[in-house]
């Protein structure tokens, strides 16, 4: 099973700093609109899931897992069991809801070109800012995904 984990670039984010510790496939987007669409329309290969990360500074210590993104007129969702996944990261120790609003962000618009682009296997976490992202925090999302 092939697995791409994404995040923003930047060191100073904690969703950089949650994908940089786990093994595997890695992209780091643009902090731009036109800069994220080009970085995810050069991804080349296929990919059976990815998971997205991005900073939300109003968490304190939990996760927020989106599942639908809006770009214009259009929303897409998520094919995958974003439930079951708020299930582990719960018995895990991390608190996870989550979320049915889409927002006009940075976030969602790379969550929306990720969808359409992977035809919906892909799912959205948002992060508590770096002071809330301990080693333990990541080593538990790593054994959840």
């Amino acid at each position: 099973m092939s697995v791409l984990y994404v995040a923003f670039k930047g060191n100073g984010n904690s969703a950089n700093k949650i994908v940089r510790n786990i093994s595997g496939d890695k992209l780091f987007l643009t902090n731009s609109y036109s800069g994220l669409k080009k970085d995810i329309d050069n991804i080349i290969g296929t990919y059976d899931f990815v998971y997205m990360f991005g900073l939300d500074k109003r968490l304190k210590g939990n996760v927020r897992i989106d599942c639908r993104a809006q770009k214009g007129d259009v929303c897409l969702e998520s094919d995958m069991d974003y439930g079951s996944i708020a299930m582990k990261l719960n018995k895990n120790g991390i608190i996870a809801n989550i979320g049915n609003t889409t927002t006009q962000s940075l976030c969602n618009v790379a969550y929306w070109y990720m969808l359409r682009k992977f035809n919906c296997h892909v799912i959205f976490f948002h992060v508590p800012s770096i002071k809330y992202i301990t080693d333990n925090f990541i080593e538990k999302v790593r054994t959840v995904l």
